[in-house]
C-alpha cells in the first residue's frame, strides 16, 4: 500500500508473514526433506514375509515400504510382524507381503512441516510416514527422525512428568508365544522381563523380528530368555528428557527403564519424549501467532496514521491557490544599511 503526501512520500509494502516463516517470507520451519531418511528398503507384492523378514533383520530397519510399479502401495512394519506371528504358525513365512501389509499408506509431502508430519503420526497412531513427490518415493521420516531433530529446539522437563507408569512385564521362564501373545494383546512394543521381582531384560518388537521370525524358529519352543536385550538400561526419574534422548540415540534403543535401586518407577519411550515435543512446539507456535496479530496490528495503526497525516497535510491551503502545488516563494525585502557611530578610543 503506498501513500503519499505533499512533498513527501512514504511507502508500507504489505507482507505475508505465518508462524513458520521470517519476516522476509523465508522458510524457518524444518520440513520433511531436511530430516528424512532417503535410504528407503523396499519390497515387491511378489514378495514373501520370510524374505521380507529377512532383509528387515539385515538392514535393521522397523519397517519396509511395498511398491508396485514405482509407487507406494503399501508398507510392513515390525508391529505388522508381532500381530500375524502371535497367532502361532508356521504358514505365516509364506504369505505374500500383500496380505500383511498396511494399505493405504499415509504419506507426506517433501515441504510438509516436521509439526504436521508428527500431528499425522499422533492422529493415525503411527510411527513412520513415506515421502513421496509426484508419485515417487523419495525418503521416509520416522519417530526418530523427528526426535533428534527437535529434541534441542525445545525447553523439556525430566522422565518423571512423561514416562508411563503401566509397565507391561512377562516372567523369564515363558517361550516367546506366550510374549508375542502378550504383546499384541496390550497392544505395547516392548515387555519387562522379570526373574521375580528385578528386571532381567526387555522384549521388543525387534527382537522378535530378529531373533524369531527371520530365523523361521518355532515360538512355542523358544525361550524369552534367549532373546531377550540385556542389559536393562536404566535412568532415574529426574533425568532430564535431552539427556534420555540422547541415551536412547547413542545405544540405539527406543525406550528406557525409569528406576532406582531395585525401585521401578514407570518407563519413558521414544514416543513419550516426542509427545512432550510436541507440546512445547504447539505452545511455541501458539505464542508465535499472538506476535504475528500484535505486529499486523501495529501495522495497520500504522497505516492508518499516515493515511491521517496525508488527509491533514492534504487540506491545508496553498497560497497559489493550485491544490498539491508548491507555493511561490515570497521575495525578501531589500537589505537596508543602518549607520553606525565611528568607535571612540579614550587614552588615559
Amino acid at each position: 500500500m503506498e501513500l503519499r503526501t505533499p512533498g513527501h512520500s512514504a511507502t508500507l509494502s504489505r507482507f505475508t508473514w505465518t508462524p513458520d516463516r521470517g519476516l522476509d517470507g523465508s522458510r524457518t520451519a524444518l520440513c520433511a526433506e531436511d530430516i528424512m531418511s532417503k535410504d528407503v528398503v523396499t519390497a515387491s507384492l511378489d514378495d514373501t514375509i520370510r524374505a521380507v523378514a529377512q532383509q528387515m533383520a539385515d538392514r535393521s530397519v522397523s519397517c519396509i515400504v511395498v511398491t508396485a510399479k514405482g509407487r507406494v502401495v503399501g508398507i510392513l512394519t515390525e508391529k505388522d510382524m508381532l500381530h500375524a506371528v502371535a497367532g502361532g504358525g508356521t504358514e505365516f513365512y509364506r504369505r505374500g507381503v500383500s496380505e500383511q501389509m498396511s494399505s493405504p499408506v499415509h504419506t507426506i509431502g517433501p515441504d510438509t512441516s516436521v509439526l504436521e508430519a508428527d500431528r499425522m503420526m499422533e492422529v493415525r497412531c503411527i510411527r513412520r510416514l513415506p515421502v513421496v513427490e509426484d508419485g515417487r518415493l523419495l525418503g521416509i521420516v520416522t519417530q526418530t527422525d523427528i526426535t533428534r531433530a527437535s529434541i534441542s529446539l525445545h525447553s523439556l522437563g525430566c522422565v518423571s512428568e512423561v514416562m508411563s507408569t503401566h509397565v507391561v512385564t512377562v516372567p523369564v521362564e515363558e517361550m516367546a508365544l506366550e510374549a508375542a501373545r502378550r504383546m499384541s494383546c496390550s497392544n505395547a512394543s516392548c515387555l519387562l522381563v522379570m526373574r521375580g521381582q528385578t528386571g532381567a531384560g526387555l522384549l521388543t518388537e525387534k527382537d522378535l523380528l530378529k531373533r524369531v521370525i527371520a530365523l523361521q524358529k518355532d515360538l512355542k519352543q523358544t525361550r524369552i530368555l534367549d532373546i531377550m536385550s540385556l542389559p536393562v538400561v536404566t535412568v532415574p526419574p529426574h533425568c532430564s528428557l535431552l539427556e534420555a534422548s540422547k541415551k536412547m540415540e547413542a545405544q540405539h534403543f527406543h525406550r528406557l527403564l525409569v528406576a532406582e535401586g531395585q525401585t521401578i518407577y514407570g518407563m519413558v519411550t521414544q514416543s513419550d519424549i516426542l509427545g512432550a515435543i510436541r507440546r512445547s512446539a504447539e505452545a511455541a507456535a501458539s505464542q508465535r501467532r499472538v506476535l504475528h496479530e500484535q505486529l499486523s496490528d501495529l501495522v495497520q495503526r500504522a497505516i492508518r496514521d499516515l493515511q491521517r497525516v496525508r488527509d491533514y497535510l492534504g487540506e491545508i491551503p496553498h497560497p497559489s491557490g493550485g491544490a498539491g502545488l508548491p507555493a511561490r516563494p515570497v521575495p525578501s525585502p531589500p537589505a537596508q544599511t543602518v549607520p553606525c557611530a565611528a568607535a571612540t578610543t579614550e587614552e588615559s
